[in-house]
Formats: structure tokens, C-alpha cells, sequence
């Protein structure tokens, strides 16, 4: 829940981990569900952190004790793998690692090894007011919920000249995370329901997770 972002970066900055970008979502439960659970906040922070693999089953500890992410309704916390980095930060990252943090990287590169990553985040980027309808669409398909985060195109008048096309600037970002067996058949749905060409076309993609915690029914990479 947003109350909650500021501790999330006061965790990390105690690891010596500084580097964090927060937004604002909005959690898609419906109000059933929500009182249901005995949750009535859909108002999310989202804290996206970068972090040197040997730190981040430190770093996963920690906030899973400091938030007790194993009990139901605390939050969601998973990890993305990084293709690229600036120099610049890169050189913020690094730092001394203890070594029995390296262990624990080690047992999750091993979580995702051969059999690969077993659950992703898809995310799809839609104009405004789409929101419902690709959450209908992913339900469908075995989806459990999501959060959204909204966005603004980037350089779009650029291409409104270049294109001579009207582009909406204002979008919105659906976070799912799902099994990767349920991912084709997910990401299908949504792509059906939606408009993929054109002036209000939408983006679907998708992101392999290889650590998760929170998530319900999900199995803890230790």
C-alpha cells in the first residue's frame, strides 16, 4: 500500500542500495474482493530499485522480514534481470559484497536455470479509459489481477510531424504478473481486446521475473 513506499527505500538506503524510482498505481481488485480480504486501500506504491545480484537475497530478506510480505495483503515483491547499464551507475552499484550474500544469488541462479523462469510480468500500454477492458481481457484468461501506473507518451510531438498523426499523450501501464504458463494465453486475450494499429494502437510485452515474493500461490525462490 502507498503509506508503505518510504519504508521500502529506508531498507534498501540501511544496504547501502540508494538508487530507487517511485510512482503511484492503483491496485485492480474489485471492492468485493478487496473487503473480502479485509483491504480497503487500492492505492499502490511502486518502488523500482536497482541492485547488484550478489545483494539482492540480502536486500529480498530484509524487506520480506521488514514488511512481512509473507503474510496476505502486504505487498508484492519480485525481480527483474538487467540486459544493460550506464557506466555512471554501474559504478554506483559497486561495492564490497559480503560473502554470504553470494550464496543466496547463487540458489537463485539456480532457481532459473534450466527449466527457465516460471513466472512473467506482462505489461500492457493502452490509452486511457482501456484499462477495464484489458483486465477483463486477462481474467479470462486466468489472470488474478494488476496494477496500474500512469504514463505520458514521450516525443510525441515528433511524431505527430513525422507520422501526421494525433497521438494521445496521456497512457496507462497494466502490470500483471502471471505464470509463465499462463503468459501466451494472457497476453493473447489482451491483444484481442485491443486495438493493436493505428492513432490509439496498444502495446502488450512481456518480462521474466526470476525472483518473487507475495504474490498468492506463489512459491518463494529461496
Amino acid at each position: 500500500d502507498r503509506p508503505r513506499g518510504e519504508a521500502v527505500a529506508r531498507i534498501c538506503g540501511g544496504l547501502g542500495v540508494h538508487l530507487h524510482l517511485g510512482m503511484l498505481g492503483r491496485g485492480t481488485a474489485s471492492s468485493e474482493v478487496l473487503d473480502f480480504l479485509g483491504l480497503g486501500e487500492t492505492d499502490k506504491a511502486v518502488i523500482l530499485t536497482l541492485a547488484p545480484e550478489p545483494l539482492v537475497p540480502l536486500i529480498r530478506g530484509e524487506l520480506v522480514r521488514g514488511l512481512h510480505l509473507r503474510r496476505p495483503g502486504k505487498g508484492i515483491l519480485f525481480t527483474l534481470p538487467l540486459s544493460g547499464i550506464s557506466r555512471r551507475a554501474a559504478a554506483c552499484l559497486s561495492r564490497p559484497v559480503p560473502e554470504e550474500t553470494t550464496e543466496g544469488a547463487r540458489g537463485m541462479e539456480e532457481n532459473r536455470g534450466a527449466g527457465g523462469y516460471r513466472y512473467e510480468l506482462i505489461v500492457a500500454s493502452v490509452d486511457q479509459g482501456q484499462t477495464d477492458q484489458v483486465m477483463d481481457a486477462a481474467r479470462s484468461a486466468g489472470a488474478a489481477g494488476g496494477t496500474l501506473l500512469h504514463a505520458r507518451r514521450a516525443g510525441v510531438h515528433e511524431a505527430e510531424k513525422f507520422y501526421g498523426i494525433s497521438l494521445q499523450k496521456e497512457r496507462e501501464l497494466v502490470a500483471i504478473l502471471a505464470p509463465r504458463a499462463q503468459k501466451p494465453g494472457i497476453m493473447r486475450a489482451i491483444a484481442q481486446s485491443l486495438t493493436l494499429e493505428g492513432e490509439q494502437g496498444g502495446v502488450v510485452f512481456s518480462l521474466p521475473v526470476d525472483s518473487i515474493e507475495g504474490l498468492a500461490g506463489a512459491e518463494p525462490l529461496e
